[in-house]
């Protein structure tokens, strides 16, 4: 059992390795394409990226998961007949997103005001049809338990989409519609490459009828496309009310403060795909124990690097604003720090859980209540003049109710602990010895006016003296934060 739990958790850490490489390439393309195109150049591609992350969420209607679900459950003959036909359901849903882009394309640049974003969206509107089958690849080889090809597969995807972007917009010209052209170039080739990957594992077997398969296919995701939709509400009233009744440099400083901590992000994702499919298995097998003591060996892993993470950002939140945007965002700490309660939740992955489950409905019926939660507490901040981080506040109540009532329920319903005594007394114990340590070099920073040089350097510098008290008293709280780093190196 140790070292399955320690391959979960190793698992965990491949997936990171991926997102990592995911986000600095993203983080790259953003940087060079801001710089090389106009303003409104770059507005325009960035409005194209955002109507298909919007629409996409709805085609997909909770069809990804469905790998992370079943193929625990299947032989490998049905897993083959499984993922065909998952592949002409994305082929067909990539061919009605298209055309929804293409037809609508003039609709959505009036409501943006954008007209040139009618050209974009049209030789954007091809695209969705390689882009919805290559869906379902990390699902599948996380169920596979081969996240390390998880990680290249997303590297090279990704570094692909980079290079086609961005080399023809800085060697020929600066100009939108080349970046989306090589956008695209970048999709069918990495569409290859997905099919490939898809049908990998399966060359030398043959299909095994499944029945009533598209039934099963679609109750299950239907419940998670109004979850996703209800999700949409509930983010989209932020944006609402503090655009409406706080005025622009409001919203402002609520965009430069509705940010996390990235690495938290990655390893809580990881977490997730990767209890997914072992949950699902464990259910079907009747092993659930096996699989509750896997998750509270990679959540207990995750509290040592996450935990103290953000303990330090939440003490050193206003640094780190101005650091990142400089003086006249100087407001938005309030907000990201509201924000950045959130990343001690995400490390409890009850979604995961409930998918596993085949409780998508139990899900989506939590979304439903969060909207009338989320709508009727934003109003009432608003009525009472409160100030606008208390909207983001609101949301991050929403995520803490959930992750509560996801707990008991589970518990009640399924007989599952989530949240055990050795979880709940490591959670206090390195919010404790963590919070004690950035308090010290908190009250360092005041004693000795490092903040009154630059962000950067009272970052570096406290960031520093806080690792180095935080591992050197950690013999005293008996927590070895290092056995992460360690582990991860020896395999």
């Amino acid at each position: 059992m140790n070292n399955q739990k320690s391959g979960n958790f190793n698992q965990v850490l491949w997936l990171g390795v991926g997102q990592i490489g995911t986000y600095v390439i993203a983080f790259l393309s953003t940087i060079i394409l801001s710089r090389y195109l106009s303003k409104i150049e770059y507005g325009t591609y960035s409005q194209i990226i955002y109507v298909y992350m919007t629409l996409m969420s709805i085609f997909t209607i909770g069809l990804p998961s469905i790998f992370s679900y079943y193929i625990p459950r299947l032989s490998s003959s049905q897993q083959k007949t499984l993922i065909g036909s998952l592949n002409k359901i994305f082929l067909y849903l990539g061919a009605i997103f298209s055309l929804v882009l293409y037809f609508s394309s003039s609709i959505i640049a009036g409501l943006l005001k954008n007209p040139e974003l009618a050209i974009g969206l049209k030789i954007f509107a091809i695209f969705p049809l390689f882009t919805l089958p290559t869906l379902g690849v990390e699902g599948l080889y996380t169920a596979l338990r081969k996240t390390r090809e998880v990680a290249f597969y997303q590297i090279y995807s990704r570094t692909l989409m980079l290079l086609c972007i961005v080399l023809p917009v800085v060697l020929y010209q600066p100009n939108y519609r080349l970046a989306i052209i090589g956008w695209g170039v970048a999709s069918f080739l990495s569409f290859i490459m997905a099919m490939y990957m898809k049908t990998k594992p399966y060359m030398k077997v043959e299909k095994e009828f499944i029945p009533d398969m598209y039934k099963s296919i679609f109750n299950y995701s239907w419940p998670l496309l109004g979850a996703f939709v209800a999700g949409f509400f509930i983010t989209s009233a932020d944006q609402f009310f503090i655009s409406r009744y706080y005025g622009t440099e409001a919203f402002a400083d609520y965009s430069a403060g509705s940010y996390g901590i990235p690495l938290v992000a990655i390893i809580s994702a990881s977490l997730k795909k990767v209890l997914m499919p072992l949950f699902s298995k464990a259910e079907h097998e009747g092993k659930i124990e096996d699989a509750i003591k896997s998750y509270i060996n990679a959540v207990n892993k995750s509290i040592k690097l996450v935990f103290p993470l953000v303990v330090y950002a939440l003490f050193f939140t206003s640094y780190i604003v101005l650091f990142i945007y400089g003086e006249k965002y100087s407001a938005s700490y309030s907000f990201m720090r509201n924000h950045l309660i959130r990343d001690f939740l995400q490390i409890f992955p009850y979604f995961s859980v409930f998918l596993a489950l085949g409780m998508s409905r139990v899900y989506f019926n939590m979304h439903i209540y969060g909207v009338v939660f989320v709508w009727v507490l934003d109003f009432i901040v608003v009525k009472s003049g409160l100030d606008a981080s208390f909207i983001v506040l609101v949301r991050t109540l929403f995520g803490v109710f959930s992750t509560i009532f996801a707990m008991i329920y589970l518990f009640k319903v399924k007989k599952i602990n989530l949240m055990p005594r050795i979880v709940t007394n490591q959670i206090l114990i390195i919010i404790l010895h963590s919070t004690l340590c950035a308090f010290l070099i908190f009250l360092l920073n005041y004693t000795f006016l490092w903040g009154h040089y630059k962000p950067l350097f009272t970052l570096m510098i406290t960031f520093f003296l806080y690792y180095i008290l935080l591992i050197g008293s950690s013999f005293i709280f008996k927590i070895n934060y290092l056995e992460l780093i360690l582990n991860f190196k020896k395999k």
